[in-house]
């Protein structure tokens, strides 16, 4: 389908699909001992990151726009922004003296046959289980758009029932980002979405799924109309928002009773679809007050770390504690009678990377500790009662429009300081009983 970033620019590229790359991982990863060469070498100490006190005018979204395939016409993208900088509590992260290293290795047997799935996102996760040398990822995501017409309606539901199969026959859960915009990645006019323009293409798309022998359990959890708060779609407007959010979950759950269905916001609110100006941290009540309680079964928050280009000046958010905020997640969850809250988050390896100037790059340490902070916010809310899930993006977007590389490693995993950061968050997630989603893709 389509990923839409918008950094500086709204724009919306076509991708194709990479040629599945061979895997030939041999023996154990020396991660630790690379990894710790690699922060002695350098000398690296983290130091504190100011939260700036002016935004931005960069900031982003992701809907992929992959090419269509004779299996699926499925997006393939990241529900996501680049966090712009704003206003925010002044916070600081704790420095680490060195980079902490741990094997991933904990987990049941791998899925055997996954790198010749026909789902790209399936393929790549072939690679995390060689690394961790089992099904370390309790959810793979993909994304689809939303049909406009029965015709695309039956078109779509049997792309997407094949994918589910899939997934199923792997032993995957799915989590699945239907976004308000159509199979050309146009978006949706949401004040007609409301007033039922789409109901009878989302009323056979889910007939039709149910037709194609999909079932409730098969379905996994469905994130309806990801990152409503934030100005990628074509109103910002909460009760909009949560009349669409009812409307579509609604039609699911006519003929998936069982099934899951979720939503994403953002930590950061706009006003505004039109602009990336006058964005706030502020309570996410708003979006989420009118949908009655029982209909979604958990919450998302979205938050990213962000940093001005190179040659501009400007503070970073790289402060878990701002960008995901674990006060607006609870009182959203508890308005909605939920007991499960789960991040949609990341880390850089480099921004801006098709430009040399503007090129930031994220030390691993860095990320690191990032990564450790969204560790700390999840336990906050444990400690409050909730189940919380991390849904990690780790696609290398390098040569996209978005020009960000989310990843931990570039054709493979190696034995570098980025993979170790990634193997290290693993085990720690797993001590404190965060399940790992994941978001990452051959798809470009």
């Amino acid at each position: 389908m389509r990923m839409v970033y918008k950094l500086g620019q709204r724009v919306r590229p076509k991708f194709k699909r990479l040629k599945l790359l061979s895997i030939g991982i041999v023996g154990s990863l020396l991660v630790g001992t690379v990894a710790t060469a690699y922060a002695n070498s350098h000398g690296i100490n983290l130091l504190t990151y100011p939260v700036p006190q002016a935004k931005h005018a960069t900031s982003g979204k992701n809907v992929n726009n992959s090419s269509k395939t004779s299996a699926s016409k499925i997006s393939t993208g990241s529900a996501h922004k680049a966090a712009a900088g704003q206003a925010a509590p002044n916070a600081s992260l704790p420095a680490l003296a060195s980079l902490q290293t741990a094997s991933c290795t904990l987990f049941p047997p791998q899925n055997p046959g996954l790198a010749g799935a026909l789902s790209p996102e399936l393929r790549k996760l072939a690679q995390y289980e060689q690394l961790c040398n089992g099904a370390l990822v309790d959810r793979s995501s993909f994304f689809v758009p939303t049909p406009t017409t029965v015709s695309d309606a039956q078109s779509d539901a049997s792309d997407v029932a094949t994918t589910l199969k899939e997934y199923a026959g792997f032993g995957v859960k799915p989590l699945v980002f239907i976004e308000p915009d159509d199979t050309n990645g146009n978006n949706l006019d949401l004040v007609q979405y409301q007033n039922g323009a789409y109901d009878s293409a989302l009323d056979a798309y889910f007939s039709d799924l149910k037709s194609d022998g999909i079932t409730d359990p098969m379905m996994g959890i469905w994130v309806i109309l990801p990152e409503g708060n934030i100005p990628v779609w074509t109103t910002t407007d909460p009760a909009v928002y949560s009349a669409d959010v009812i409307k579509t979950i609604q039609f699911q759950k006519k003929y998936f009773p069982a099934s899951q269905a979720s939503i994403l916001l953002d930590s950061e609110s706009y006003p505004s679809a039109s602009s990336w100006d006058n964005g706030t941290y502020v309570s996410l009540l708003s979006y989420v007050q009118n949908i009655p309680k029982g209909l979604v079964n958990s919450f998302g928050l979205q938050g990213f770390p962000w940093a001005p280009q190179a040659n501009q000046g400007g503070g970073t958010v790289y402060d878990p504690t701002v960008y995901l905020r674990t006060d607006f997640a609870s009182e959203a969850a508890h308005a909605l009678g939920v007991s499960n809250i789960w991040f949609n988050t990341g880390t850089f390896n480099q921004m801006y990377t098709q430009n040399a100037a503007e090129t930031v790059t994220a030390s691993p340490l860095q990320r690191q500790t990032m990564l450790n902070g969204v560790l700390a916010q999840a336990k906050v809310l444990q400690a409050q009662g909730f189940s919380v899930d991390i849904h990690l993006f780790a696609q290398d977007k390098s040569n996209t429009s978005e020009a960000i590389d989310w990843s931990y490693w570039k054709v493979q995993p190696s034995n570098d300081a980025n993979t170790a950061v990634f193997t290290a968050f693993v085990h720690d997630a797993t001590a404190d009983n965060i399940p790992l989603w994941l978001f990452d893709t051959y798809d470009q």
